[in-house]
């Protein structure tokens, strides 16, 4: 056998051109398959990134019915309370959402201000320059905001039309313990007042979860503030009775209703539609997206592979086309007593060595790809630097490589079994 192998060295040796341009055409499909591949597995990464982490994908926020005929669908104490009974539930509070517009300088935002309790608000991760224990002591008249770690993109110089963030060119967490000027509601509803700043939420500006975009403060604290600014009775967003007046119960805007685990989401999301209410969760949103990157997936390695099958073809070529150019020879070694597994074996050594070498050489190559395509991504799309848009784990190099050789193997097995069945006596006349 090491005989045979040191034929297939010479005989690829001998007709090096050839052995090189079939090298070069397998390696260029193993570089189709793992540099689209990688492409796919990079813009996936990025696109599932802005869905947040597991723990805002357990979480679903719930809505109801602001008509008071509809007492069974409006999220007050009593009806949220009945969320808790769901199998798979792990927690769930209620939050109040007011619409804020707050001025600092030249720049002014329209924002969600969403109250929750206390034990959930001292949960949020915030900066080192926060003052949490100021705005969780309880005993505030109005509320204290702790504002989320993206909202230097909701505040806008409008006469310049740029951002906080491109208008000073600095973070916007530098406003921690500043007060800002406050419109809260609308028309007849409007309170206008002055808020504090008294933390933001931990995380670059640029990272975008359930919490980034929002402003939060002590739920307790932002029903008394309303309650002692309603008119005639009248708090902002609750809903009236059938003679317009304020209702008794406090309704809230939305629960949020927390699983304990992943795969039991489907589950409370239709419990909680079958009760009549409505659900938003980013798992659904996900899911989608998912199935979306999937496809671009698919696509990607479908490409790629015709262009490695097209490479192997190439390789079947040359083996063909080297059995033709051996017949004497192969017919000599019929003659001698070379067994005919041994024979099949050098063409199939033959056919992996080009298989096995071009997969080495186009892995390398795509090494060297992703390096240039993530330097483009960065410059070309303004990606922060590091960012991978093209990702070639492990597991990708291994199989491109033994595939690309088992694939050669097999492109050689019929030329291989054709040069087997040659008549010796014929073959060494030629």
């Amino acid at each position: 056998m090491r005989f045979m192998c040191h034929l297939s060295l010479l005989n690829m040796k001998r007709r090096g051109t050839r052995t090189i341009l079939t090298v070069l055409g397998v390696a260029i499909g193993v570089i189709s398959v793992v540099a689209l591949l990688a492409l796919g597995f990079g813009v996936k990464k990025e696109m599932l990134k802005d869905f947040g982490d597991a723990s805002s994908v357990k979480r679903i926020t719930v809505t109801g019915s602001q008509n008071y005929k509809e007492k069974n669908k409006l999220l007050t104490e009593r009806n949220i309370e009945k969320f808790k009974s769901i199998d798979y539930v792990a927690n769930v509070y209620p939050e109040y959402v007011v619409d804020v517009t707050l001025e600092t300088g030249k720049y002014s935002g329209w924002i969600s201000l969403v109250g929750i309790p206390k034990e959930e608000l001292s949960k949020l991760t915030l900066t080192e320059d926060s003052t949490p224990v100021k705005a969780l002591n309880g005993n505030q008249r109005k509320p204290e905001i702790i504002m989320g770690n993206s909202m230097g993109y909701l505040f806008y110089n409008w006469k310049t039309n740029q951002s906080y963030k491109e208008g000073e060119g600095r973070p916007f967490r530098e406003l921690v313990h500043t007060k800002m000027k406050a419109q809260i509601g609308y028309d007849d509803n409007l309170i206008t007042d002055k808020l504090s700043i008294e933390g933001f939420l931990a995380g670059d500006e640029d990272q975008f979860t359930a919490y980034s975009q929002c402003a939060y403060c002590d739920l307790d604290v932002l029903k008394k503030y309303l309650r002692r600014n309603s008119i005639n009775g009248y708090i902002m967003n609750q809903p009236t009775d059938a003679q317009g007046k304020p209702i008794s119960d406090f309704v809230y805007t939305n629960a949020v209703v927390v699983v304990d685990e992943l795969d039991n989401v489907e589950f409370v999301v239709k419990r909680l539609q079958d009760m009549g209410f409505q659900t938003e969760n980013e798992k659904e949103y996900l899911d989608s997206a998912k199935r979306s990157v999937n496809v671009i997936q698919l696509l990607l390695g479908g490409i790629g592979t015709i262009a490695l099958v097209v490479a192997l073809i190439g390789i079947g070529n040359t083996m063909t086309t080297s059995v033709y150019d051996r017949v004497n020879e192969i017919g000599v070694l019929k003659v001698i007593g070379c067994d005919l597994d041994e024979l099949v074996g050098m063409f199939l050594v033959e056919s992996g060595i080009l298989g096995f070498i071009g997969g080495v050489l186009g892995v390398i190559v795509s090494f060297a790809i992703k390096g240039v395509l993530n330097s483009i991504a960065v410059m070309a799309f303004h990606f922060k630097a590091g960012t991978q848009l093209a990702i070639i784990p492990w597991w990708l190099v291994i199989g491109a490589v033994m595939m690309s050789t088992v694939l050669g193997v097999l492109a050689g097995y019929f030329p291989a079994r054709w040069a087997s069945k040659l008549n010796p006596l014929e073959a060494v006349r030629k």
